[in-house]
């Protein structure tokens, strides 16, 4: 018994075997070979038969229609592959036959060579198609069409010349730390030719990370991640940290936690003219009103900012240290930077990450700049900026999310992208439905919604003044 139990179980085995065999080849008929950078199709010549190729761009086909039947081939069948969708064969009638390969987005490069036993096509399923304008004096915009083994990808960047008074300038959305705006409204209310997203920012539209405009910090760095600053001797790129003090007639008073944000627990924050005209905190904290470097006011939550002054808010022990305080008591606040770019004229720095690019080599450190998985994995929409070699600012944006036409990079692929356009130095911004390029108020990229997404902040490229 058991040992035809055993006979049972073989047969089954072997015709399972059989069963996977017949699949595995049903997938791809043998004249056809698969490879991550082009497909080869090698048709056999029967005595008489003659091949005529072929190919439609939209939708992208490559067809061969021969004389006689073509070997190999006995139906059609759908192909897993990022570029090629599916191999239609077929009887036309008249002894014609037809072999049709569609693919899944246009491609360009198709070669066919023919002896007189068999032809061979090979047909390249990654390229680079790039076209370039001038903007003005010192800014060129590229548009790329490519591809890759993971599939298309549409690429706009910019690079501008900074020696010739083109300026990069940030810009804040309603001009103030919370709120939204199109890149495109930025771009125009500046008198931009050209903008892009900036930083990471929270579900309120408050910048996450590192932001200073025109010399004013407007919010501190977050895990000392990659930042780009605009000197007065060019650009620079680093990971940037910070720390900031309170001192009372010369004497250490509390550790500043934070800058322009909701205070929380145990936190002391420090509330700029750029955040509003009220702090909005609750009772629990104790604050202080400077201007000057004298204390105006105290009071148990949401004061008024002075135009021309802060307000610090405690909570915990730190509404502990701050209520110690009184009105004409002088005060200091001491905020750097590390490395320290403000002292040094940096009037412009935008905190990004993780870094992509240094001195030319790919260089990856998401983990350390504490970056969640969903911006370090897959492939989306991305928003970088680089600098060359010879300090020119690169602008680069890359579509996402929209199958057979842009399916988006990976950050190895990004830096990857970065360094072929010659940045030395690249690190990413914020991304997926952020990603928005202008140019001349228009946007040249789809954003992955379908639409622009509103923003925080933006990196604007002005011309100079004629």
């Amino acid at each position: 018994m058991q040992r035809g139990i055993g006979i049972i179980l073989r047969a089954f085995l072997i015709l399972f075997l059989f069963a996977q065999i017949g699949a595995a080849s049903a997938v791809l008929p043998a004249p056809v070979q698969l490879f991550p950078d082009r497909i080869l199709v090698n048709l056999l010549k029967s005595p008489g038969q003659t091949f005529i190729v072929s190919s439609t761009p939209n939708p992208m086909k490559v067809i061969i229609d021969s004389n006689l039947p073509i070997a190999g081939f006995a139906a059609s069948q759908e192909v897993s592959d990022a570029a090629l969708a599916r191999i239609r064969y077929s009887e036309l009638g008249e002894g014609r036959y037809r072999l049709v390969f569609d693919f899944n987005y246009q491609l360009f490069d198709i070669t066919a060579l023919e002896t007189e036993y068999d032809i061979t096509l090979e047909i390249a399923k990654t390229y680079t198609r790039t076209t370039e304008r001038v903007v003005t004096r010192g800014v060129v915009y590229g548009h790329q069409r490519r591809a890759d083994s993971f599939g298309p990808n549409v690429v706009n960047y910019i690079r501008v010349n900074l020696a010739v008074g083109n300026e990069v300038k940030l810009a804040l959305a309603q001009n103030r730390v919370f709120g939204s705006e199109n890149v495109s409204a930025l771009s125009e209310r500046y008198g931009a030719i050209a903008a892009v997203n900036g930083a990471f920012f929270s579900g309120d539209g408050r910048p996450v990370g590192l932001v200073a405009i025109d010399g004013e910090l407007i919010s501190e760095p977050y895990a000392a991640r990659t930042a780009l600053g605009i000197g007065p001797h060019g650009l620079a790129m680093e990971r940037v940290d910070w720390q900031g003090q309170v001192f009372v007639a010369e004497e250490w008073l509390a550790q500043i936690s934070g800058l322009n944000r909701p205070r929380l627990t145990d936190e002391l924050i420090i509330y700029t003219p750029i955040y509003g005209s009220w702090t909005g905190t609750n009772d629990y904290g104790f604050e202080v009103t400077v201007v000057d470097g004298t204390v105006t006011n105290v009071q148990i939550g949401n004061s008024p900012i002075p135009p021309n002054g802060v307000v610090l808010s405690g909570h915990g022990l730190n509404r502990e240290v701050l209520s110690q305080l009184a009105v004409g008591d002088e005060v200091a606040i001491n905020i750097q930077l590390t490395p320290p770019w403000l002292e040094q004229g940096f009037s412009q720095i935008i905190g990004g990450g993780p870094r992509l690019v240094r001195d030319g080599e790919l260089s990856l450190n998401g983990e350390e700049e504490l970056f969640r998985s969903d911006v370090l994995q897959g492939r989306a929409p991305r928003t970088a900026i680089g600098v060359t070699a010879s300090g020119e600012l690169l602008l680069v944006t890359v579509n996402g999310r929209q199958p057979n036409i842009s399916v988006g990079m990976s950050l190895a692929e990004l830096g990857r992208l970065l360094i072929e356009l010659g940045a030395v130095q690249a690190m990413n911004l914020d991304g997926g439905g952020s990603t928005t390029m202008v140019i001349r108020d228009l946007v040249l990229n789809l954003p992955s919604n379908g639409q622009e997404r509103p923003v925080s902040n933006a990196i604007l490229i002005l011309a100079p003044q004629k």
